[in-house]
């Protein structure tokens, strides 16, 4: 509980000294975007195979405090994260391609599988660099996600996730991060395209960054489109 106050405060204080900064300059330079995103299955299975009909989607509003500051929002559906088990009991979340390397007995179906179907609800801070027409940033915050679970359930399961995650029902929460980039058609209307990144264990952040599958495992690429309101 402490380490998700303290992480809490330090993203409502990077909102909090943003604020004045924006008030300083012009009103036309703060303004709100709200679209859509498309995304990527995660990359470790995008990488090994990919069609149109996998991709997932989402709703995204964000609002640009001054030319360098943006807060963003979103609601994704990041598709499924499946489970299995090896000689040491369950593992778990991995991409349905992982599950197939280091399952001792790999499902013949993912409906065979144990999995949760997952909502992606990010809060994002991000720095922007304004290049005129081309915006990139990064950013990254705190995320809650939504796991609705499969069929395929039985109690050891449910204790696995309550050992990996924490006794916290179907909300968790986490951090995520993002880089990217919006190009501005026109003055109401922007695309997009990016990478974001889930981190459901915020604990374990340290141990993770220098693991490369963790990237394709709980990485994501995107297209955004906006309608820019100023």
């Amino acid at each position: 509980m402490g380490t998700r106050f303290k992480i809490a405060a330090f993203f409502a204080a990077l909102a909090i000294l943003a604020v004045p900064l924006g008030a300083q300059g012009q009103k036309k330079t703060s303004y709100a975007g709200v679209g859509f995103m498309g995304l990527s299955p995660n990359l470790a299975d995008t990488l090994t195979s990919y069609s149109a009909a996998d991709t997932l989607y989402g709703g995204t509003v964000s609002f640009a405090v001054n030319p360098w500051f943006t807060v963003g929002a979103d609601v994704l559906y990041l598709g499924d994260i499946y489970y299995g088990k090896d000689a040491n009991g369950f593992f778990g979340p991995v991409s349905w391609t992982r599950l197939n390397q280091k399952a001792s007995s790999p499902p013949a179906s993912k409906a065979g599988a144990y999995y949760e179907s997952l909502i992606y609800a990010p809060l994002t801070f991000n720095l922007t660099l304004p290049l005129g027409f081309v915006v990139p940033y990064f950013g990254a915050g705190p995320a809650f996600y939504f796991h609705f679970p499969s069929t395929n359930t039985d109690q050891a399961f449910a204790d696995y996730l309550v050992s990996h995650y924490g006794d916290a029902q179907r909300i968790r929460t986490g951090l995520t991060a993002r880089a990217g980039l919006d190009i501005f058609i026109a003055d109401g209307f922007s695309i997009g395209a990016g990478y974001i990144l889930r981190e459901d264990t915020p604990a374990d952040i340290f141990a993770h960054l220098g693991d490369e599958s963790f990237y394709l495992e709980n990485g994501y690429a995107f297209l955004t489109t906006k309608a820019i309101l100023r």
